[in-house]
């Protein structure tokens, strides 16, 4: 019982930044990209790094890839590819939900500190190979700082 609300808990951390975009018609076109500003004042807490996905239950793949840009308040940029699981491998969806669609939470990195204080932009585009992604209805990110 307790370590069900020690769970819940850890599960239900308050967002210092949670959004994400809705994609027309649950399709993805490769040149669309997902942008998201996020002021950052704080340069001493260390903050922890989600990517939201909901997909729908006809997306034909077990993960999505993603090119993750990162534009400093100074307008210097880095660049990452992220792998996301989307269904285990005997092909039970991951996420919650029932029905069309899964809503998935996935952790990428903790321990982010964030170097200088202003608006960071955080771009997200599907790396799939696919002028368009069909079974994404929306992506976004989640920050949280830790304690």
């Amino acid at each position: 019982m307790v370590l069900t609300a020690i769970v819940m808990l850890a599960c239900s951390r308050p967002a210092f930044y949670d959004e994400s975009l809705s994609l027309k018609a649950d399709q993805w076109p490769k040149d669309e990209t997902l942008s998201f500003k996020v002021d950052i004042a704080d340069t001493n807490s260390a903050y922890r790094f989600f990517i939201n996905i909901r997909n729908s239950t006809s997306y034909e793949y077990n993960n999505i890839y993603f090119f993750l840009t990162t534009e400093f308040p100074d307008g210097g940029l880095a660049r990452d590819t992220i792998e996301c699981s989307l269904a285990a491998r005997d092909g039970r969806w991951l996420g919650k939900g029932s029905g069309k669609y899964r809503d998935n939470r996935i952790f990428i990195r903790e321990n982010i500190i964030f170097p200088q204080k202003g608006t960071f932009t955080f771009r997200l585009n599907q790396a799939m190979r696919h002028e368009v992604l069909e079974g994404i209805s929306e992506a976004g990110i989640r920050l949280e700082k830790q304690e």
